[in-house]
């Protein structure tokens, strides 16, 4: 794609405020669409040359509807916003997909969970999870100041949606939090604002990652299996009373 092009959609993209991963993969996005056409011009593709690279993600390339409606977020976005042909997005079907029930923990489950680790860092992730509702990524991003012990919630900031909110803080997952920092940072030579880091990542005291989202379904499927639970899920309900473990 041409570095003018290109620039007016990153602009686009900043202006609305998208995340960096957005950002990532709508680009790589048009760069995949541009090269399967030989590079040729985007103002010379037509909506039919684009349901035609739709139609060789479906068959030829065999992805998932959900993958093939990913692939074109970014195609129908360039189209829409830096060539202005709204058009073209709206004549582009968007694949039918199945949306199966997730396996959901039960309370009885989660608590077998937390009862199975021994790692005070893996119980304190888990009870966070559970006790607040929080999502992985809101996990991973949370800093020690969004712990706030004295109205007892937990600061989410740039959540879903770039919003903020608050969160549940339980006394005993407040008590677990507080005995992971006395055993495993208090005396931990890397030191980070993030709440949660990684074991393997860092080199001469300084962090170089922070806590990613592989880690986290790591520990969640380690101690389903240690607690024998046999449904693939890493999906906790969310309750207001943790049991007393």
């Amino acid at each position: 794609m041409a570095t003018r092009l290109r620039d007016r959609m990153i602009a686009e993209i900043e202006v609305r405020g998208l995340k960096v991963e957005t950002r990532k993969q709508y680009l790589d996005d048009m760069e995949k669409f541009l090269k399967f056409y030989g590079n040729r011009p985007p103002m010379k593709l037509s909506v039919e040359d684009i349901k035609a690279y739709q139609l060789y993600l479906i068959k030829e390339k065999e992805l998932a509807p959900n993958s093939v409606n990913k692939e074109l977020s970014g195609i129908k976005f360039f189209y829409r916003y830096v060539l202005g042909r709204h058009w073209y997005a709206d004549a582009l079907p968007r694949m039918k997909t199945k949306r199966p029930l997730p396996a959901v923990l039960s309370e009885e489950e989660v608590a077998a969970m937390i009862d199975s680790v021994h790692k005070v860092m893996w119980k304190a992730v888990i009870m966070t999870l559970y006790s607040s509702g929080i999502r992985h990524r809101e996990l991973r991003n949370l800093k020690v100041r969004d712990i706030d012990s004295k109205r007892m919630c937990i600061h989410i900031r740039n959540g879903k949606g770039g919003t903020d909110r608050q969160a549940l803080l339980s006394p005993i997952t407040l008590k677990c939090l507080r005995t992971y920092w006395r055993l495993c940072r208090v005396h931990n030579p890397v030191k980070s604002d993030w709440l949660f880091i990684p074991t393997k990542n860092s080199y001469s005291g300084e962090l170089k990652k922070k806590f990613s989202h592989t880690a986290i379904g790591y520990i969640l499927r380690k101690a389903g299996k240690l607690a024998g639970i046999k449904k693939k899920s890493t999906r906790i309900c969310f309750a207001t009373h943790l049991p007393s473990i």
